[in-house]
């Protein structure tokens, strides 16, 4: 198992502070960051959920690309004595940053719902972010894993060289039906309302994936699949009204009848019917052996954890 101890690492800037914790730069490897859990949070780590998302890391996978090209996934256990502090993960670098005057920082979903001083994409750009969106998630869901607390900090988005999404704090990620590194999370306003208190399922994500298409694409941080949100786009994106409108009106129906992450990521496709030429492909990348396919978006599970 990959892992470290703290004492060993060579702490540099202190780069960002969540609510459990802090990111900090290795000084001596800038392309690597550590999160490491506030002291009233390491009492409640499940150092064996995180040894899991390690290991299970080089079999993450998404239409072919690795998973660091779309999520900064824990790679290193990060000990403190025999108690879990942390992990290490790569760096989220440019394009996934914005400008705020002089300063940078991550360009986050919610940008996309309020944009600030950050150039807005049009809409050509949010509706192939949500696919790429849709897509991760649906490799996820193929692999057994839920994403959980699917929110406005826990995306960062590019739109360069294609519209991509990098997925953060990826240690809410867990095998279905089995405990999180941390008791299950949920940014409030951003909940599954017939979830609420319940660890999170594949149904719970795919409710958040509909809230957060929803509001991407209309730019309403108030937007829900329950209110009828106003999908009439201008120009030639008109054609996708029909087929969103169809699926928000199926995810604000009964759990389990849900559409699921494939579904949405077939109707968001529209990078042929748009547009006079398709937008440039990321550099191939070598296939990884399948670990099943999900025409329907059933719950495959490949990783399951040791009995205790």
């Amino acid at each position: 198992m990959n892992e470290i101890q703290l004492s060993d690492l060579t702490l540099g800037r202190h780069l960002a502070q969540g609510s459990q914790g802090r990111i900090i730069e290795l000084a001596d490897h800038p392309g690597t960051v550590a999160k490491l859990y506030r002291t009233r949070e390491r009492g409640l780590v499940d150092g064996r959920a995180l040894a899991e998302l390690v290991r299970i890391r080089g079999f993450v996978e998404s239409e072919g690309l690795q998973v660091d090209h779309f999520a900064a996934w824990p790679h290193t256990v990060v000990l403190d004595g025999l108690r879990t502090a942390g992990f290490l993960m790569q760096r989220v670098h440019d394009p996934f940053l914005a400008g705020f005057g002089p300063t940078t920082a991550l360009a986050e979903l919610g940008l996309l719902v309020d944009s600030g001083d950050v150039r807005s994409p049009g809409i050509y750009e949010r509706v192939l972010l949500m696919r790429a969106l849709a897509a991760v998630m649906d490799a996820l869901h193929r692999q057994g894993l839920v994403l959980g607390d699917l929110s406005p900090r826990n995306i960062a988005w590019s739109v360069s060289p294609v519209p991509r999404v990098m997925l953060l704090d990826c240690d809410g990620i867990r095998p279905a039906g089995e405990d999180g590194v941390l008791p299950p999370a949920d940014t409030r306003g951003w909940e599954d309302p017939t979830n609420a208190g319940l660890p999170p399922t594949a149904d719970s994500d795919r409710f958040k994936l509909a809230l957060t298409i929803a509001r991407v694409l209309t730019g309403d941080r108030n937007a829900a699949p329950g209110l009828r949100p106003d999908l009439t786009f201008a120009g030639e994106a008109g054609i996708l009204v029909g087929p969103l409108t169809r699926l928000m009106d199926q995810a604000a129906g009964r759990p389990g009848l849900r559409p699921t992450a494939s579904q949405w990521a077939t109707v968001l496709d529209a990078r042929g019917p748009w547009a006079g030429a398709a937008p440039p492909q990321p550099p191939a990348q070598p296939a990884m052996r399948s670990r099943g396919s999900s025409p329907s978006g059933e719950i495959l599970r490949p990783f399951r954890r040791p009995s205790r």
